[in-house]
C-alpha cells in the first residue's frame, strides 16, 4: 500500500509539473497596446519605437496611413524612459524625439501623435 501512495504521489507531482511547464510554454506576453496618429503629411511604411532600452517594430498593413497601432514592449522598470520613434517614409526614415512614457500596466491605451515637431505623448482610457 505504501508503494502505491508514493507511486501516486510521484504520478500526480508528474502532472502538475508538466502542467506548470506547458502553462508557462504557452504564455504571452502582449505588451502595451499603443497607437500612433499621423499628421506628417507623409505615407509611413513602418516606425521602430524606443523605450528605454526596448525597441519595438510597428509595419503598416492597412490602406490608411493615418493611425499605425500595436502592442509594444517596455521596460518593467526605472520610469519614466525616454522615448525616440523613428519613422520610415520610401526608404528614408524621420528620427522623431518624444514625449517620455511613464506608465507600466496602466489599464487603458497609449497614443503618440506624430508632429514635425516630435510625438506628442497621450493616455487613452
Amino acid at each position: 500500500m505504501k508503494k502505491l501512495l508514493t507511486a501516486l504521489f510521484f504520478i500526480i507531482l508528474a502532472i502538475f509539473g508538466w502542467f506548470y511547464w506547458m502553462t508557462a510554454a504557452m504564455t504571452t506576453y502582449w505588451g502595451h497596446h499603443f497607437s500612433f496618429e499621423n499628421e506628417l503629411g507623409i505615407d509611413i511604411d513602418s516606425l521602430e519605437i524606443t523605450v528605454g532600452d526596448i525597441k519595438t517594430m510597428i509595419v503598416d498593413d492597412s490602406d490608411s496611413s493615418e493611425v499605425l497601432e500595436g502592442n509594444i514592449g517596455v521596460p518593467e522598470t526605472g520610469y519614466p524612459h525616454a522615448v525616440v520613434i523613428e519613422v520610415y517614409h520610401k526608404g528614408e526614415s524621420i528620427i522623431l524625439q518624444a514625449d517620455s512614457f511613464n506608465c507600466y500596466n496602466c489599464d487603458g491605451s497609449h497614443q503618440y501623435t506624430l508632429l514635425s515637431s516630435g510625438a506628442r505623448y497621450e493616455f487613452l482610457n
